[in-house]
């Protein structure tokens, strides 16, 4: 097998399947796309993860610029809608197609599939919409019993909100979620620890940005320093004063902390949730009440589409590594896998990033939803052979 072999093979009980997978895709309303193979590599470098992009295969055009294989659709199907009109506008896309990225064994190319759906204003609709498409979609792919598992960074960013953190934290907390070992370290800073901090640092928390400012100034004035590596004298006294918040907060937030464990250490299955979050909320007296009605409407709306809520397994750490994602987020899993010992059990990814557009570009954040199907995961029957593929 090359590098470059699709990891499913084109036999023909595999072609039906696909091609019945892309009239599934398309049959409520999405355009089949395929963005061309070689993107520009600057966007993916900006808003990928770093496991992504440690594994893109880059390359240079010959005007210089860097270009990769397309290592994955969303971002650009989401280039494509943002290319065609106003960022706003209500629109679905479908794509079946190979990615390629570098891995450490078996091919670099792989089929991937999946929907993305934009300028959906009623976001607890769209989520219920992808994630009863996406079931439907891994029942004709062969998965009888999916294991489902759910998060939402919505509710993490409320707890967040209706905690007394300083600015400062709140952004750390948030912009952490979906990578656990980076928030319990930071929740571990909040209890109290890593807080000691000089003299300069602490004058600087305790005045207001302005003053902060003339502050630093002066003292590269005085010291003959001139600012490196582009950053302005402002610049580098907003870093100082958020380390100098941060480090002020943590000596106030113990309580903060040990809420958020609680918080974080939550499981249920999605029909329990909303019970079990406010009884949580009224026991460490925070509101939540916006973001529990949220996940309740999203979850009676799933249900209306044959989703059963009790069979979606909720775990408030769950998360993901990108700055985009904002609320909802689903993780389909083949429990085939087990199995299958060189499948990954993870057959299919999805939630909602409603801030991936803006970072593209766009004046204003815009709803985004989708999920892609790792093809060469699911343990796929060959006609001829009755074997995995």
């Amino acid at each position: 097998m090359t590098p470059f072999e699709p990891a499913l093979a084109p036999a023909p009980a595999v072609a039906d399947r696909l091609e019945a997978l892309k009239a599934l895709l398309t049959s409520a309303g999405s355009r089949l796309v395929e963005p061309a193979v070689l993107q520009p590599a600057e966007m993916f470098l900006d808003l990928a993860g770093e496991d992504l992009r440690r594994r893109m295969f880059l390359t240079t055009g010959l005007a210089g610029e860097e270009l990769c294989l397309r290592p994955d659709f969303t971002i650009p199907v989401c280039r494509m809608h943002l290319d065609g009109g106003a960022p706003e506008r209500r629109a679905g896309y479908a794509y079946l197609g190979p990615i390629f990225r570098q891995r450490a064994s078996g091919p670099a190319e792989s089929l991937q599939a999946g929907v993305e759906r934009l300028g959906e204003t009623d976001r607890e609709a769209a989520d219920a919409d992808v994630l009863a498409l996406a079931l439907e979609a891994t029942r004709l792919l062969g998965i009888a019993e999916p294991e489902v598992r759910i998060g939402d960074e919505a509710l993490f960013a409320a707890v967040v909100e209706a905690l007394p953190l300083p600015v400062a934290w709140r952004r750390r907390l948030t912009a952490a979620f979906g990578d656990t070992p980076r928030v319990l370290a930071a929740l571990d800073r909040l209890d109290g620890g890593g807080s000691d901090e000089a003299p300069v640092a602490g004058a600087l928390a305790e005045a207001d940005p302005d003053t902060a400012r003339a502050l630093v100034e002066n003292m590269l004035s005085v010291a003959g320093l001139t600012p490196v590596g582009g950053r302005s004298p402002a610049e580098i006294a907003d870093r100082l004063i958020e380390q100098a918040t941060l480090a002020a907060g943590a000596r106030l937030a113990p309580e903060a902390a040990a809420v958020l464990r609680r918080y974080l250490a939550i499981t249920a299955s999605a029909d329990a949730v909303p019970e079990r979050l406010g009884a949580f909320a009224a026991e460490v007296g925070i509101n939540l009440a916006p973001a529990i009605e949220s996940f309740a409407r999203r979850s009676a709306l799933a249900a209306e589409r044959g989703v059963d809520p009790a069979r979606l397994v909720f775990a408030a750490e769950f998360g993901r590594r990108l700055d985009y994602y904002t609320g909802f987020m689903f993780e389909i899993h083949d429990g085939r896998s087990v199995n299958r010992p060189r499948l990954n059990s993870q057959a299919v990814g999805g939630g909602r990033y409603d801030r991936l557009l803006r970072l593209m570009g766009a004046p204003d954040p815009v709803p985004a939803v989708g999920f892609s199907i790792w093809l060469d995961r699911i343990a796929t029957p060959s006609a001829a052979e009755g074997t995995v593929r």
